[in-house]
């Protein structure tokens, strides 16, 4: 009568430690057993919850940041911390949009997004918003890694290996081909939760994050012929090394000083870099 319950309930936390929140300790007692039963089962039905928020808050904001605002850590402010960012965008995607209807536009924006998206984390990084047909990127915050520009620039070339391959998918629908461009640029900014006391935002600010948005608009020159550019900084702060071609110093919109460019080569298909 004792050690059968307490045998049941030793089980049933095994279960508990494991992740499985379906077993339920059957209360056929009215004592402290049974009372203790009662409160597990109270207990896992709680962990179950918890976690479904969190699984469904991961899903709008990183599961790092996802982590913190359970545990009760998140505070208005920010920190300064060495982040590479990254900004990508459609081109000519509005002139395609007014072709179509608009929940084609939004399928098709899902399904990009969604492997974006899948690049990024795969290497290391946290898509910090989705502008539009455009996202941003970030590689260091609100963890970093051992090689976070690094990532940043596997991710780019992935990005737009994905791209290609994305194409080739839809190309039979009769689809006209999408083309993307690429800015990254690697320097301190202030990471932290923005916003007010009741809206919180996890995101970075600074002059980095903002040269980076300039160096992705250079992707559209023709003469550039480039789909992904990077600062000096970005190249300098990797770990690994990536083949490049320098467009030297490029004066930027918006900016009093000239900034240090490299085109980002592409492996050709079939190779790595």
């Amino acid at each position: 009568t004792v050690t059968r319950p307490v045998h049941a309930l030793v089980d049933a936390a095994r279960g508990v430690e494991k992740g499985d929140y379906a077993t339920v300790v059957p209360v056929s007692r009215q004592d402290e057993i049974g009372e203790l039963a009662t409160a597990f089962n109270r207990m896992v039905k709680g962990l179950a919850e918890r976690d479904k928020v969190r699984d469904l808050f991961g899903k709008f904001v990183s599961p790092a940041v996802a982590e913190k605002a359970l545990a009760g850590d998140l505070i208005l402010g920010g920190e300064e911390r060495q982040v590479t960012v990254l900004f990508s965008d459609l081109r000519n995607f509005t002139s395609f949009a007014e072709q179509r209807s608009p929940q084609e536009v939004v399928s098709l924006l899902n399904i990009y997004l969604t492997r974006m998206n899948e690049v990024i984390e795969s290497n290391n990084g946290m898509v910090d918003k989705f502008l539009g047909d455009g996202v941003m990127a970030l590689f260091g915050a609100p963890a970093s890694s051992d090689d976070d520009a690094g990532n940043a620039l596997q991710a780019a070339i992935d990005m737009c290996a994905v791209m290609d391959k994305l194409n080739e998918e839809l190309a039979p629908q009769g689809l006209p081909r999408l083309e993307m461009g690429i800015g990254l640029n690697t320097g301190v900014v202030v990471a932290g939760n923005m916003g007010s006391l009741s809206r919180l935002n996890y995101t970075v600010i600074g002059d980095g994050v903002n040269l980076a948005a300039r160096i992705e608009g250079l992707t559209k020159r023709k003469d550039y012929r480039a789909r992904i550019i990077a600062t000096d900084a970005t190249l300098r702060a990797a770990k690994r090394s990536f083949s490049s071609r320098s467009l030297g110093m490029v004066m930027i919109r918006g900016r009093q000083e000239p900034a240090l460019l490299h085109v980002i080569l592409e492996p050709s298909p079939g190779k790595t870099v």
